[in-house]
């Protein structure tokens, strides 16, 4: 099932990445695996991909040979045919989809689907002032970092870092993930500033959080505290840009039973 997958891949792979050799992907996973995913796919001809376009329900198909009719948002009368249906979407945006579509909600295997939930994410990027470069760090595909020095050590054997909840009080069920972009991404590697990424997880709370200089706060201080380093070796001051991405529910739930 997905959720035993899962459950060995977190175990195996990221709690003990000394057994597996993880690779992290070099620079976004859209310039380097979608867009040629892509250019692939309408290459044979016969497959056009709709960007932006968003499903706002499927009916039809209600005896055997029925053709499925697919509606998109914004193009209301002009609905796609289609013989078939392949739904490669999170379980919020399922759940969305069956509660929508008639096509869906008399099956059987969809009548628990509202019951689906998803994880809410929130993604802080921190460009930092650049300390004295560390080099002959392991693990990622560039071995130098201009992370503050305490820092570039407390992550010298790999440039991620995998945390779980209760690191602060007000992480309670919260996990996260620490990158050091520049060994991470060829397009910080050679840059003139540091880049840490601080992804959170079941992250709802923070998320509602309106301030993006506190959100900005939460996870220096998270990071710290992960490293087992003093709040000083990440301070604000230190902070030069930041990007805070906030997206609710947006990762499939998996558990044992769903």
């Amino acid at each position: 099932s997905a959720a035993a997958a899962l459950s060995c891949f977190h175990v195996f792979a990221l709690q003990s990445r000394g057994a597996f050799g993880v690779r992290w992907g070099r620079g976004g996973l859209t310039p380097s695996i979608f867009l040629p995913w892509q250019t692939q796919l309408e290459a044979r001809g016969n497959v056009e991909l709709r960007s932006g376009a968003r499903v706002a329900g499927i009916s039809g198909g209600d005896g055997d040979g029925a053709r499925l009719s697919v509606a998109v948002v914004g193009q209301e009368d002009a609905p796609i045919d289609a013989d078939a249906v392949v739904l490669a979407v999170g379980a919020t945006s399922a759940a969305r989809l069956a509660e929508a579509s008639p096509a869906l909600r008399d099956l059987p295997s969809c009548a628990r689907w509202s019951e689906l939930r998803g994880v809410t994410c929130v993604a802080v990027r921190l460009f930092l002032k650049p300390a004295a470069r560390t080099a002959g760090l392991g693990g990622g595909a560039h071995d130098a970092t201009l992370l503050p020095p305490s820092v570039a050590q407390a992550m010298a054997a790999s440039p991620v870092a995998v945390v779980g909840p209760k690191v602060l009080p007000e992480l309670e069920e919260t996990g996260f993930c620490i990158y050091d972009l520049q060994r991470m991404h060829d397009e910080f590697a050679s840059g003139d500033v540091a880049v840490l990424e601080v992804d959170f997880y079941r992250a709802d709370q923070i998320a509602e959080i309106e301030d993006d200089a506190e959100v900005v706060s939460l996870a220096l201080r998270a990071a710290t505290a992960a490293l087992k380093l003093p709040a000083s070796a990440l301070d604000a001051s230190a902070v030069v840009d930041s990007a805070v991405v906030r997206a609710r529910r947006a990762v499939s739930h998996f558990a044992p039973g769903s």
